[in-house]
């Protein structure tokens, strides 16, 4: 499974390093068109020099940014599906938005941050409305929901299941956040980076041991990495015990 973005970036940078080659190239064998070679040679630059923007001005830029990465990955996501390898190319994408995002939030952790998790990480035999109330789970370890239950009223973390992913990136748009932290299959964490641009995305690819949408699961120790380095830690409410009568 790729988890870098190495492949992403191979055709992210490379295509407009390859663009530029053949502009000065061209530049010799067609001197009358001097003009429009430099036209392509410098939209080709900027939109390689994009890729290099880090820190706050990427999160100033991030719609521009995410749109033109957005552009590079559909162009070439049919190439990939012909060759069987739009999967990989998808995590990689995915990997790409995990590094900018990673390096942007290292200076300044998140105030606010919602975690999305699929309702398919939980066991398909599990009653328990985990949808409604989280902490309804029944800890039976069969699922990773448990870990998620525990650490969400440990840490009081934002975490939320969803049947679909359109109602959990609403959610998320609603709660105005400062950071999402997504949970779900490459091509919904592709689809939820594209359609909520607006707020910073790190993403956690599912792991799918049954097929899809069928007992999966996650790396939940990346998820806990991911929270304590980029969310500003949360106090958890606090709770008047009970008083006994006589006591």
């Amino acid at each position: 499974m790729d988890t870098t973005p190495t492949f992403f970036l191979l055709f992210r940078r490379g295509l407009p390093i390859l663009g530029m080659l053949v502009s000065i190239a061209g530049i010799l064998l067609y001197p009358g068109a001097l003009g429009w070679i430099l036209i392509v040679c410098t939209a080709l630059a900027a939109d390689l020099m994009s890729t290099l923007y880090g820190g706050n001005l990427y999160l100033t830029k991030r719609l521009a940014l995410l749109r033109r990465d957005g552009r590079w990955l559909q162009a070439l996501r049919p190439l990939f599906r012909a060759f069987d390898v739009e999967g990989r190319w998808l995590r990689s994408f995915c990997a790409w938005n995990n590094r900018r995002v990673s390096r942007a939030l290292m200076a300044k952790k998140a105030q606010r941050v919602v975690i999305l998790l699929p309702h398919c990480v939980q066991a398909i035999n599990c009653g328990a409305p985990v949808i409604e109330n989280l902490q309804s789970c029944f800890r039976c370890g069969k699922c990773v929901v448990g870990e998620a239950a525990h650490a969400a009223l440990e840490c009081n973390w934002d975490t939320r299941l969803s049947p679909r992913s359109r109602i959990a990136y609403s959610e998320a748009r609603r709660s105005h956040p400062d950071l999402v932290v997504a949970v779900a299959c490459p091509d919904r964490l592709v689809k939820g980076l594209i359609k909520l641009p607006e707020t910073p995305s790190y993403t956690i690819p599912l792991e799918l041991p049954h097929g899809m949408c069928i007992d999966t699961t996650f790396d939940f120790q990346h998820l806990a990495r991911a929270m304590d380095t980029f969310a500003e830690p949360r106090k958890a409410p606090k709770i008047q015990p009970l008083k006994i009568s006589g006591q």
